[in-house]
């Protein structure tokens, strides 16, 4: 690896990280044919493309919340990160209620594990 792509590595792993603090977003999106994706040698980092004048993300977000919403907190959140270059944010998909996973029941304390 070398430090131009190291340097872009460690870049896309930190916003990857960040976007994924975003309260509604659930996972990142690489886009239908990988355009919103970084890749490295040897794995890729799906959902943020590092460019030289712009940052693309792109994620799955929770239903519930404007779309317009989601996008400013994400932006809201790489800008620090995207060194004065463009944030563009692609809401890709929405998790609808029926299909976010159910909460674990609570552990009975009179099982111990």
């Amino acid at each position: 690896m070398t430090n131009g792509s190291s340097a872009v590595g460690a870049e896309a792993d930190a916003v990857a990280a960040a976007v994924l603090t975003c309260p509604a977003v659930v996972a990142l999106h690489g886009g239908r044919l990988g355009q919103l994706t970084t890749f490295l040698p040897g794995r890729r980092v799906e959902g943020v493309r590092i460019g030289d004048d712009r940052v693309q993300v792109g994620v799955v977000a929770t239903y519930g919340l404007p779309v317009g919403l989601v996008a400013d907190r994400v932006r809201t959140t790489v800008v620090p990160l995207a060194g004065g270059r463009r944030v563009d944010v692609h809401v890709a998909d929405l998790l609808l209620p029926e299909e976010q996973p159910r909460a674990l029941p609570a552990a009975d304390p009179a099982v111990r594990a």
